[in-house]
């Protein structure tokens, strides 16, 4: 039977938080797949509450006849919306326009931010090779603007998709890079969430404790400053990579800190985050029990907030826990429920109404 992985994650939004995707493997295998490194990225991407400038803006824009007649930044506009919407399409085809616009006018500021806005469409819609190659053409132009930010926001979209087509060596570079200017420009969003990713992959390539530092550090630094969101993400992350490791009591106390974190600040969604990794530790057949009590406590949030996708994976995991307890029928039940939402989520990611 398939499993959920703890670090599937997918860009996109529901009420503006992250969630989760579906990624099948064997209920026995704890094999990690730098791919989830890339998929993680995506958490701190949509939870900072400091984005870039090039970032979704809530103006709602009129387009007047012909698009012909709006400048690039009108263009950028447009498209926002239809961004933040999460259609796809029409998304594209502003930002496609803006960015015609801004090669007309030579505005190299302009151009780099529009191929970013095109990037972060193609990455959601699951098209990494193209982002990739958008990213590419990005990255060295905002180098040549005073936009030290941006630039740095650029290198860390590129580790982030690097990671995903699992180009290990090349996300770590950009990741280090984006770590050196977020530090050069006192940018401690952009740090904080630099580290956590670089842990992870630090982790991931075998240098534990280097990794788990980084992660800590992160954390304590989150903590420092106040910032619940990205401690809440820190947090998280050291959960994961003991999960990754094989160390389940250390897993259980993060995910039990990170959990407190999201009841205090009363954020639903974070709620049914961890109540679905804490479902997912597997500490023998005595907790099955007690990790299907969790899993239905992750589907009702799911279903409270309209969350699809937390309510997918939710269904997923109690088919997994009631074929171990072997309620057959249960566990027929909930994966054919899991198996529907994913159809019809698959569709409307890849902008197919």
């Amino acid at each position: 039977m398939s499993r959920l992985m703890p670090l599937d994650l997918e860009g996109r939004r529901v009420q503006g938080y992250a969630v989760f995707q579906y990624v099948p493997v064997d209920s026995c295998a704890r094999q990690w797949n730098v791919t989830m490194i890339g998929v993680w990225l995506l958490l701190f991407w949509l939870l900072s509450p400091a984005l870039p400038a090039w970032t979704v803006s809530t103006v709602q824009a009129a387009a007047p006849t012909s698009p012909n007649q709006l400048s690039g930044h009108e263009l950028l506009r447009i498209g926002e919306v239809h961004d933040q919407q999460e259609h796809f399409p029409e998304t594209l085809t502003y930002y496609q326009l803006a960015l015609s616009k801004f090669r007309e006018k030579k505005q190299l500021q302009g151009v780099a931010t529009a191929l970013m806005k095109i990037a972060r469409v193609q990455e959601r819609q699951g098209k990494l090779q193209e982002a990739s190659t958008s990213l590419q053409e990005a990255v060295p132009l905002f180098a040549q603007t005073a936009d030290r930010s941006a630039h740095a926001e650029a290198l860390l979209a590129t580790g982030r998709v690097a990671a995903q087509l699992g180009q290990r060596d090349a996300s770590r570079d950009a990741l280090s890079q984006a770590a050196a200017l977020f530090t050069r420009v006192r940018n401690a969003r952009g740090w904080n969430d630099t580290m956590v990713q670089l842990g992870l992959l630090q982790v991931v390539d075998g240098e534990t404790e280097a990794g788990l530092s980084a992660l800590q550090k992160a954390a304590d630094e989150a903590r420092t400053r106040r910032h619940l969101e990205q401690q809440f993400t820190a947090t998280v992350a050291l959960g994961d990579a003991h999960w990754l490791l094989g160390h389940l009591a250390e897993a259980k106390t993060h995910y039990t800190d990170a959990l407190a974190l999201a009841e205090a600040e009363h954020h639903v969604p974070f709620e049914g985050m961890l109540q679905l990794r804490l479902a997912r530790l597997d500490e023998g057949k005595t907790t099955l029990n007690d990790r299907l009590a969790l899993a239905k406590r992750a589907l009702l949030i799911a279903q409270s907030i309209h969350d699809t996708a937390g309510e997918a994976d939710a269904w997923s995991l109690l088919a997994d826990l009631h074929r171990q307890l072997g309620e057959q029928a249960e566990a027929d039940q909930a994966d054919a429920r899991a198996v529907a939402i994913y159809r019809n989520r698959e569709l409307f990611v890849h902008g197919i109404r």
